[in-house]
């Protein structure tokens, strides 16, 4: 479920004007990107613990949906050229990607219960991972050889 519309997405970028089926991008595009923001930002969350997709009344919503259109403007911007300033640069989309990862980042480090999310609760329990390591004796000699038996009778004749 993407949190991000397509006519919230042409309002933060009005230069591109109406997104339609011949329009470059298309409105196939623009959903795809809406898509893909919306399954970053849910690995964001289920990553921090909680359940993804946020429902649409918590108070945490208002902020992902802004997120998301967010990323698929910046797509937007990119696809049509709208930032680029002597053809070698995209600055608006390279400034709209890192707002995004920066907020994504704060979002994964936040208490999101307090804004609505759904704890995550889990059934299994990690099993620690068994280490080992060789023995080895102070005077330099592993526990293995000396446990070892010899073919050989002590002392040899």
């Amino acid at each position: 479920m993407a949190y991000g519309s397509e006519t919230g997405v042409e309002a933060l970028v009005p230069a591109a004007g109406v997104i339609g089926v011949s329009s470059l991008p298309t409105t196939a595009q623009l959903a795809d990107w809406i898509e893909e923001g919306a399954g970053r930002i849910d690995r964001v969350i289920l990553s921090a613990g909680y359940s993804a997709p946020v429902a649409s009344g918590t108070l945490l919503y208002p902020e992902l949906r802004a997120l998301n259109n967010l990323y698929a403007g910046a797509y937007v911007l990119r696809a049509r050229g709208l930032d680029t300033i002597a053809g070698t640069e995209q600055n608006k989309t390279q400034q709209w990607l890192a707002e995004f990862d920066r907020t994504l980042a704060q979002l994964a480090h936040s208490d999101l219960f307090a804004m609505g999310a759904t704890l995550l609760v889990s059934t299994s329990t990690r099993r620690s991972r068994l280490r080992s390591l060789q023995t080895r004796r102070v005077d330099g000699y592993s526990a293995a050889s000396e446990t070892a038996e010899s073919l050989y009778g002590y002392p040899s004749n």
